[in-house]
């Protein structure tokens, strides 16, 4: 069953000179051609493209400097356009800091960004557009200055009153120092991140039933899923043990328990072996961080390896088990950096690094303004990473993140500039996003490799039921024939240039994608 699609009206409405072919598209210079898109075919699951977004500096709808849930609400049309089907919020709830992964109280919306019916309006909206919201659920800790950790310290120092002692074994203390704990008053509390972030004790059930009532509140409101935060941390110092793996099992099982298609992703930011780990606990997706920043899939581009990236997408899938992948480029935490830093702010690369991202199976997720090749002024500062979108030429239109040193580097123009320009990289982004739109293959086949005839091209068949599409791909940053291909160019994707096929050959410009039924 397929989704509902009022959005492609949205798109034809706000770029009425885009042309919808049967066949393929190319990425073309500004004054060429129009991009021509595919029909859309959208099915009723889990795989989606995600497009990861940090309120604070998004959009400010009402001109206090902060972006604001109502901002996104108005840029919808702009993120369905693009080819998004998700959004992920970085935390939405009340927070002592500017990043909100300290939550002090789960059942309500940071005033910054607004209420809780804007939170409504905006779920009501992007579901009308057929775009899926989920939101960072923040439970390995909480703020120090949560109601829950201030009864607890209280307690345990002696001073407790009232309902105190109810919140006793909701944290983890000590009576001696140890590594990541930090003293208050008489006594020591366990905060894996920092002093500010106390650990909840995920064993207690009383933690767990309130939990419970979290996920119940906000699937109540729409949401459509969550990103956890920390799993390596549910229980110890990090890794991967049973009990953190048994955390993710009852979020997931909790989370069905109200919404059968509640969607999880976690961030378990480890090897392989420790994702694998991970999705035994049934959870949809957790992060492929081995393709991440400078991981496989920008290797890949910088490698020009055909072998290099055919075995992230292996890796990839087969670390799933079955489940949905969740491949990513960049994201909000410095050791990943944004991917137009990490392809050395060459343009060619850092499309091309998307274009890789857009073959792999799973749902893909992009972190607000690679879009449009933004780069930090410090890619190793965590506020710097979080700073605010150009939307035109007018300026950044939100404050800085405390700690931040100053806005991003935008060496390839606004967004207002970029969506004028079919060679932009955001047009390039959306070509990719209709491309595994159209073909449910492309985001759920299985991958096999078909042909080793060169080491820079990557000849791949991708199988999901009776849908089977070929894939050819120049790794090489220099033209390439390739011969005695299989199948009819139904789509390609360029850098610059366009595939030509003549018979079984492709003629193929470098940093190139073709797809072939």
């Amino acid at each position: 069953m397929k989704r509902k699609l009022t959005a492609l009206i949205c798109s034809l409405v706000a770029a009425l000179t885009f042309v919808f072919a049967a066949i393929g598209f190319t990425a073309c210079k500004k004054g060429d051609e129009p991009l021509k898109l595919l029909e859309e075919n959208i099915l009723d699951d889990n795989y989606d493209n995600y497009y990861e977004i940090f309120v604070y500096s998004y959009n400010d709808s009402n001109g206090d400097g902060y972006g604001d849930l109502n901002g996104i609400t108005e840029k919808l049309d702009y993120i369905r356009d693009l080819g998004y089907t998700g959004i992920w919020l970085m935390p939405i709830m009340p927070s002592a800091s500017y990043h909100g992964y300290d939550v002090t109280d789960y059942y309500n919306v940071n005033s910054r960004y607004g209420t809780l019916d804007d939170y409504s309006n905006l779920i009501t909206a992007a579901h009308e557009k057929g775009v899926k919201v989920i939101i960072d659920l923040v439970v390995n800790h909480t703020s120090s200055q949560h109601p829950w950790f201030k009864s607890a310290v209280r307690y345990k120092n002696g001073s407790g009153q009232g309902d105190d002692a109810k919140y006793a074994d909701w944290y983890t203390f000590s009576n001696t120092a140890q590594p990541k704990f930090h003293k208050n008053g008489s006594v020591y509390y366990e905060g894996q991140f920092d002093a500010g972030m106390p650990d909840l004790n995920l064993e207690n059930e009383q933690v767990k039933a309130e939990i419970d009532n979290i996920i119940k509140f906000w699937i109540n409101k729409g949401t459509d899923g969550f990103r956890l935060d920390g799993c390596l941390y549910y229980s110890g110092s990090g890794g991967v043990n049973a009990k953190s793996v048994d955390v993710c099992k009852f979020i997931k099982d909790t989370a069905v328990k109200y919404n059968p298609k509640a969607y999880i992703v976690g961030e378990a930011w480890a090897d392989k072996g420790a994702i694998e780990s991970f999705y035994e606990s049934g959870a949809d997706s957790f992060f492929y961080f081995p393709g991440a920043g400078s991981g496989s899939i920008g290797k890949s581009v910088l490698s020009k390896s055909a072998l290099e990236l055919y075995a992230a997408m292996r890796e990839c899938n087969e670390i799933a088990k079955g489940n949905i992948p969740a491949p990513f480029l960049s994201n909000h935490d410095n050791g990943i950096a944004r991917i137009a830093a990490r392809m050395s702010k060459d343009e060619d690369k850092v499309k091309f690094a998307y274009g890789l991202l857009s073959l792999f199976s799973g749902s893909t997720f992009t972190y607000y303004g690679d879009e449009i090749g933004m780069v930090a002024k410090n890619a190793t500062s965590d506020p710097d990473l979080r700073v605010g979108m150009l939307w035109d030429n007018s300026g950044v239109q939100t404050k800085l993140p405390s700690g931040a040193s100053g806005q991003a580097s935008f060496l390839f123009g606004s967004v207002a500039d970029q969506l004028k320009n079919n060679n932009s990289i955001l047009n390039y982004y959306k070509l990719c996003n209709n491309a595994r739109n159209a073909f449910p293959a492309l985001m759920r086949g299985t991958v096999s490799r078909t042909k080793k005839d060169d080491s820079s091209i990557l000849y791949i068949t991708k199988t999901y039921k009776d849908e089977a599409i070929k894939i050819v791909v120049n790794l090489a940053d220099t033209s390439k024939t390739v011969e005695e291909i299989e199948g009819t160019l139904a789509q390609s994707i360029c850098v610059s240039g366009k595939i030509k096929q003549s018979g079984t050959t492709l003629s193929m410009p470098k940093y190139s994608i073709a797809i072939l039924t």
